[in-house]
C-alpha cells in the first residue's frame, strides 16, 4: 500500500513541480517532497529510483542519498540487496561512498577514509566535474560527521571549483550551502554561517526540509551566547523531525535543547531533553552519541553542586568509548570529561583525561583538540602548583597555535611575525615621543602651536608605519622565490634547523622532487610556458599539502618539502597520491597547445633536531638520481 502512495504520489507532483521548481531534477522534486512528509515514504521512493537512473553522478548522488536514508532508519542491512551494481567505474564509486556512510555510522574512522579516499581517487580517473563535485561533498559531510574538519576548506574549494564547470544545477548547492556553514562556524566565522544558512533556508522549498538548517543556525546562535534564538530555532527543528518520523534526528535536536538548556542555566528542563536523547541513543545503540549526551548530563550535575552523579556519568560515558576507533570523537569526549573533573576538583582525574586526550590528538595531528588539551593540562599543573610543568605546556601551546595559524595560512603567518618585530626600544621611543609632544602642548598657550604639533605627531606616525611595511615587504620578498613565491633555500634551512623533534612515534618528513624532462618543456613551448609550469606545480603543492609544510625552491624544477609529524607509510601516500595529481594537471602554453608534466621524488624521514641540512641534502639528492635513473615520475625512500 506504501508503495502504491508513493508511485501516486510521483505521477501527481511531476508535472506540478516541474513547472514550479524547474532547476531539481524530477526525482529530486518528489523526494523533496516525500521526505518533507515521511522519511520512510522518501526511503521507499529512491529505493525505486536508485536502479532506475542509468550509470553516472546522479546515480550516486541518489545512491549515496538512500543510504544516508536507510541508515537514519536503521535499515542499513538491506542496501546491498537495494542497489544493485554494474561492473563500471561509477558504480564502483557508488559501492565506496556507501560502504563508507554505513561504516561512519558505527564511528569506525579508519574504515571510513579507506572507502572515501577509495571513491575520491575513482571519481578523478571519471574526471567528471559532477561526480567529483558529489564525491567531495559526501566525504565533507562524513568527515564532520566524525568530528574532523582537517583540509575542510580545500575540500569545499574543490566542490565549488567541479560545480563552476558543471553545464546543469547541481543537486547538492544545499548541502553545500551547510557544509560551509558547519566550517564556518568551527574557524570562528559565525556571521558567514547565518549567512549560509539563510540561504540554504531560503533555496528549500518545503518547510519539513528545513530542519536541519534550523537545528545547525541554533547551534551558531549558541556560540554567540543567544539562548533564546538557538532554543527557538532548536523547537523548530524538532517539531518538523517528529512530523518527518525521523528519530535519529529528533534525538540529534533533543541533545541539543539539552545543551542549550543547560548553558542557559536552565538545569532541570536540560536533564529533561538529555535524558530522552539517551534513551533514543541506548535504542539506537549508539556509543559516542550515548557517551556525548551522559556527558552532557554530568556538566549539569556540576552546576547542581552533585558531584557523585557528576563522577557517576562521567565514568559511565568513558567506558562507552572504548569501542569505537573514531580518535576524533574519542578525544573530544576526553576533553569534556576532563573539564568536568576540573570543575569538580577532581584534578588528578582532570590530568589523567586530558593527557590522554592530548596524546590522541597528537597521534592524529588533531590540532583544535590538540591545544584545548594543552590548555587544560597547563591550568591543571598551575593548580597543583606544578609550575615548571605549567611553563612547558604553555610553552608547547603557543608552539601549536603558531603551527595552527600555519595551517590556515602561511602568507599571513609571516606577515604576522614581521609585524610583531618591532622592537621594545622602537615602541619605547614612540611613547616617548608621544609624551613628549603632550607635554608641550600643555606648555604651549597657543592654540596654532597645539596644532603644529598635532600635525607633526600625525606625519611621524604616517612614516613610522610606511617605514615598517617597506621593512616587512621587504623582508617577506628576501626569504621568498619570485616566481613560485615558496621559501627561497635560505629562508627553508633556517626554518627547518629551529624545528622541533616530532612527536613521540612520529617522523619528520623531507621530500625533495624535481620537475621531469624541464629543459624541453621551456625549449618546445618557451621560457614564459616553462615559468607558468613552475607557478601550476607551486599552487598545487599549495593546495594539495597540510599547510603545516614548508615548501621551497632550491633552484630552478628542484624542489623541497618538509612536512612535520607523520609516519613513513603516510608521507610516502601523501606524496604518491600528489605525484598522480601533477601528472593528470593539465598545462597550456602560449600556443593553446596541452601538455602534462611529471616529476621524480626522493623522501627521507628523521626523528632527531637538524642542525645541519647538507648531509640530508646529499642523501635526498642520491636518492633523486635513483629516480631519474630508474625512469623518472617515480617515488625513492633515501
Amino acid at each position: 500500500m506504501r508503495i502504491l502512495v508513493v508511485l501516486l504520489l510521483f505521477l501527481s507532483t511531476s508535472f506540478f513541480l516541474s513547472a514550479s521548481v524547474p532547476s531539481e531534477s524530477n526525482w529530486q522534486q518528489v523526494y523533496n517532497k516525500l521526505r518533507a512528509e515521511d522519511t520512510q515514504l522518501a526511503f521507499q521512493f529512491l529505493q525505486q529510483q536508485v536502479n532506475t537512473l542509468p550509470p553516472g553522478s546522479e546515480r550516486i548522488y541518489v545512491g549515496a542519498t538512500l543510504a544516508r536514508t536507510a541508515i537514519a532508519l536503521k535499515k542499513s542491512v538491506s542496501l546491498n540487496e537495494v542497489i544493485i551494481y554494474s561492473d563500471n567505474l561509477y558504480d564502483d564509486v557508488l559501492q565506496h561512498i556507501v560502504s563508507g556512510l554505513v561504516v561512519a555510522h558505527e564511528n569506525l574512522y579508519s574504515q571510513t577514509m579507506h572507502e572515501f579516499k577509495q571513491a575520491i581517487a575513482k571519481a578523478y580517473e571519471l574526471e567528471e566535474p559532477a561526480v567529483i563535485a558529489t564525491v567531495e561533498l559526501f566525504y565533507i559531510n562524513v568527515k564532520i560527521s566524525l568530528a574532523n574538519y582537517v583540509q575542510l576548506t580545500h575540500h569545499i574549494k574543490e566542490v565549488e571549483r567541479n560545480v563552476q564547470k558543471m553545464n546543469d544545477q547541481f543537486w547538492g548547492v544545499n548541502s553545500l550551502h551547510n557544509v560551509k556553514a558547519l566550517n564556518a562556524n568551527f574557524n570562528g566565522d559565525h556571521v558567514l554561517a547565518i549567512e549560509m544558512y539563510q540561504q540554504a533556508i531560503a533555496n528549500t522549498q518545503y518547510e519539513a526540509n528545513k530542519a536541519p538548517y534550523y537545528n545547525n543556525l541554533a547551534l551558531t546562535y549558541l556560540d554567540l551566547g543567544k539562548f533564546d534564538d538557538a532554543t527557538k530555532y532548536l523547537t523548530k527543528s524538532l517539531e518538523l523531525r517528529k512530523l518527518q518520523n525521523n528519530e535519529y534526528k529528533v534525538a540529534l535536536t533533543m541533545l541539543n535543547l539539552g545543551i542549550v538548556a543547560n548553558r542557559a542555566n536552565q538545569y532541570q528542563e536540560a536533564l529533561m531533553w538529555l535524558d530522552k536523547a539517551y534513551q533514543l541513543y541506548v535504542k539506537f545503540d549508539n556509543a559516542y552519541r550515548k557517551a556525548y549526551a551522559l556527558v552532557q548530563k554530568a556538566k549539569v550535575f556540576t552546576n547542581l553542586k552533585q558531584t557523585t552523579k557528576a563522577s557517576d556519568a562521567i565514568n559511565t560515558a568513558l567506558s562507552l568509548i572504548s569501542v569505537t576507533d573514531n580518535i576524533n570523537l574519542i578525544t573530544d569526549i576526553r576533553i569534556h570529561a576532563a573539564e568536568n573533573m576540573q570543575t569538580l576538583g577532581e584534578t588528578n582525574k582532570a590530568i589523567i583525561q586530558a593527557q590522554i586526550a592530548h596524546d590522541l590528538a597528537m597521534s592524529v595531528n588533531d590540532k583544535a583538540h590538540l591545544i584545548r588539551s594543552l590548555e587544560l593540562l597547563a591550568e591543571l599543573a598551575a593548580k597543583q602548583s606544578d609550575f615548571e610543568q605549567a611553563y612547558q605546556y604553555s610553552n608547547q601551546l603557543l608552539f601549536e597555535k603558531e603551527q595552527l595559524n600555519a595551517q590556515k595560512s602561511m602568507q599571513a603567518m609571516i606577515a604576522l611575525e614581521s609585524e610583531l618585530e618591532v622592537t621594545a626600544q622602537q615602541l619605547k621611543n614612540v611613547r616617548l615621543e608621544k609624551n613628549n609632544n603632550l607635554q608641550q602642548q600643555h606648555i604651549s598657550r597657543l592654540e596654532e602651536r597645539q596644532q603644529y604639533h598635532a600635525i607633526i605627531i600625525f606625519f611621524s606616525l604616517v612614516l613610522l608605519f610606511l617605514s615598517l611595511r617597506g621593512y616587512n615587504k621587504h623582508k617577506y620578498r628576501a626569504q621568498h622565490d619570485n616566481l613560485t613565491d615558496a621559501l627561497n633555500r635560505g629562508a627553508f634551512v633556517n626554518r627547518i634547523t629551529r624545528v622541533g623533534a616530532p612527536a613521540i612515534g612520529k617522523k619528520h618528513g623531507l621530500v625533495l622532487f624535481d620537475l621531469d624532462h624541464f629543459k624541453q618543456v621551456n625549449d618546445l613551448y618557451g621560457h614564459p610556458t616553462g615559468d607558468l609550469v613552475l607557478e601550476k606545480t607551486a599552487e598545487l603543492v599549495n593546495q594539495f599539502f597540510p599547510k603545516s609544510t614548508l615548501f621551497a625552491r632550491f633552484g630552478g624544477e628542484e624542489f623541497m618539502l618538509f612536512v612535520p609529524s607523520l609516519s613513513d607509510k603516510v608521507l610516502f601516500d601523501l606524496v604518491d597520491e600528489f605525484r598522480q595529481k601533477l601528472s593528470m594537471m593539465t598545462m597550456t602554453s602560449e600556443a593553446g597547445k596541452t601538455f602534462t608534466v611529471t616529476a621524480s621524488f626522493s623522501l627521507l624521514t628523521y626523528q632527531n633536531n637538524v642542525s645541519n641540512l647538507d648531509k640530508i641534502y646529499s642523501k635526498l639528492d642520491v636518492g633523486l638520481y635513483q629516480a631519474k635513473s630508474s625512469g623518472r615520475n617515480c617515488i625513492i625512500m633515501a
